[in-house]
């Protein structure tokens, strides 16, 4: 059974599709259902006031239509918000072994034509087919390792020396009368022996950097490149979110001892402030997240290029000072050497994936929200400047302004949601602005999730009102789709609301004529043949148990005739003697 909601959002998910359809917009079902089911929940946004079963239509139409403007708005916080985590969840990139099975099987089919070409040549060649499987090698072998463009006649000149080194006119005459999986399994021990060899040829401020690609290079370049895009981003963003929550804490004022709020500029107001913090920080997480994974395969990257260097000097401690060296001595190392190379290859793709990431989750937050971020703090400014008495209200009042909010979202699902980075006493008062915070408090000893706050005053007001601390601080979470995109508890609560409504079981009638071993234990399937109504069947159940009970062997019986059986020379009393 679904939930009684599921269908009402289905419904509007698809109206909204049909509108976005209707302006030539690319559309994603998945996350066009991922967006509703959020934003449906949304304070601001959502249609938490209406009746979800049956929701009215001017409602439905304004929800429907402020989706479709900002769907459309390059400037609207909440949807970039959407965009990211959706960019995140689907971005399997950031996975290293994900991209290295996504590219190998890609490349594998792509080659899958060359190497039937090659695998296609009868065991009767002519001189003019040996020739065209040899060019054909050549091919395979420097798109199998990425040595550069198999188009570039100066790398299969290079190549062909090195494959010439390894197999000649009549060994290549011999692998044609192989089976065809043996003439497969010998072709890519083969590429692999004459890419390290051309590789090894190459290594070195000696080598062909033109025509042969240096990987390592490669890998340096894209290394520094990475690192300084996440540095200058990352300072960016910090410096854009902290102007917002300066802006913020100015009009704030928290007095701990009366437990009142002081504000110049109304509360929704400083949300539009608020919005903008959010999307900073929550585009600086994703990008932390994503620098994380880049510097785990920088530690990769700096490994194998450390093997690289001992298979190259392991190759030229056994070249050295020889003339004459046996294939199976030296063709082990090149074989490392170009796995090794393919290693290094495979990184260089993570970190490829890693920056169009990366330039996506910067893509949805131009540059022209910021300039809109600066003009409304302006905006809050004039505003402040022009009240002269601000405005106050209790702790007690803002806590139960959330109260006509509903949300199914458990409190224990925080403690997978990092917010002890902002203030949960500002957050729980003000329903839902981000302020720093400076200290941490474990109040729940049942759990672990640590809070943070202002300071100490902050943290024994949530220590004294902690029922409507945490009735509050959850409301103010749950109850809003940019901050629980911001902690990433969006999946949980989609869940534990999306889940079907429970079913109480039927009540149990008790009165005296009923056995309560019946209707407690024996309704298994198992024990149905023991249940009876008949109360005359348990007292002929009891009568046959008696019975067998009367047959049981006494200790006498057992005594006289112990060890008769097994003596080893038996002898039986006559019947006149027993």
């Amino acid at each position: 059974m679904s939930h009684p909601h599921q269908k009402t959002i289905n419904n509007l998910a698809q109206q909204i599709m049909a509108k976005l359809r209707e302006r030539d917009a690319e559309v994603d079902e998945k996350f066009i259902k991922f967006m509703v089911h959020l934003l449906v929940r949304d304070m601001r946004l959502g249609l938490l006031k209406a009746d979800l079963a049956d929701p009215s239509k001017c409602k439905v139409h304004v929800f429907l239509t402020s989706i479709v403007a900002s769907y459309f708005n390059p400037n609207d916080t909440t949807m970039a918000n959407l965009r990211m985590s959706w960019i995140m969840k689907n971005g399997h990139g950031i996975q290293l072994s994900h991209v290295q099975e996504t590219y190998e099987q890609q490349f594998q089919q792509e080659l899958k034509l060359l190497i039937d070409d090659i695998l296609r040549y009868p065991e009767t060649c002519s001189k003019l087919q040996l020739d065209q499987l040899f060019a054909k090698m050549q091919v395979f072998i420097v798109a199998s390792y990425h040595l550069g463009c198999p188009k570039n006649h100066v790398l299969l000149k290079l190549t062909a020396q090195a494959l010439n080194s390894v197999i000649g006119r009549s060994d290549l005459q011999n692998y044609v009368l192989k089976k065809k999986y043996h003439r497969q399994e010998y072709l890519q021990r083969l590429a692999a022996t004459v890419a390290g060899i051309v590789i090894y040829n190459n290594d070195g401020p000696d080598g062909d950097r033109e025509n042969v690609r240096f990987v390592i290079s490669d890998l340096e370049m894209a290394q520094r490149n990475t690192s300084a895009a996440f540095d200058k981003i990352l300072e960016r963003l910090k410096g854009f979110s902290g102007n917002c929550q300066t802006a913020i804490a100015e009009q704030l004022e928290l007095d701990n001892a009366a437990t009142m709020l002081h504000y110049r500029v109304p509360l929704e107001q400083l949300q539009r402030i608020n919005q903008f913090t959010v999307t900073f920080i929550m585009l600086r997480r994703c990008l932390m997240a994503l620098k994380e994974s880049y510097e785990h395969t920088a530690y990769l990257v700096g490994v194998e290029k450390d093997r690289y260097d001992c298979v190259v000097a392991k190759i030229n401690d056994t070249l050295a000072m020889r003339t004459a060296i046996d294939s199976e001595l030296i063709f082990p190392h090149f074989v490392y050497l170009s796995k090794v190379w393919s290693t290094l290859n495979h990184y260089f793709n993570h970190i490829v994936e890693l920056n169009k990431l990366r330039e996506q989750l910067e893509m949805q937050v131009p540059q022209t929200m910021v300039q809109l971020a600066d003009e409304i703090m302006a905006e809050i400014q004039v505003m402040s400047e022009r009240r002269k008495v601000p405005h106050q209200r209790s702790y007690e009042e803002r806590f139960s302004a959330l109260n006509e909010f509903h949300t199914d979202a458990n409190f224990c699902s925080l403690t997978e949601a990092d917010i002890k980075e902002f203030c949960g006493l500002t957050l729980a008062v003000t329903n839902g602005l981000l302020l720093p915070a400076k200290v941490l408090r474990n109040l729940c000893h049942n759990l672990d999730i640590k809070f943070g706050f202002q300071d100490q005053t902050y943290a024994r007001i949530g220590e004294l009102w902690f029922e409507k601390f945490i009735s509050a601080l959850r409301q103010a979470i749950f109850n809003s789709a940019n901050l629980c995109l911001l902690l990433n508890l969006d999946e949980k609560l989609i869940a534990k609301e999306m889940q079907s409504p429970v079913v109480e079981p039927p009540k149990k009638l008790d009165f005296q004529g009923q056995t309560e071993m019946v209707i407690e234990n024996d309704l298994s399937p198992a024990n149905w043949i023991n249940v009876t109504w008949n109360a005359w069947d348990y007292h002929r159940e009891t009568i046959h148990l008696a019975e067998i009970r009367k047959c049981q062997t006494r200790d006498a019986q057992t005594k006289i005739s112990y060890g008769q059986r097994n003596a080893q020379s038996q002898a039986y009393n006559t019947r006149q003697n027993m």
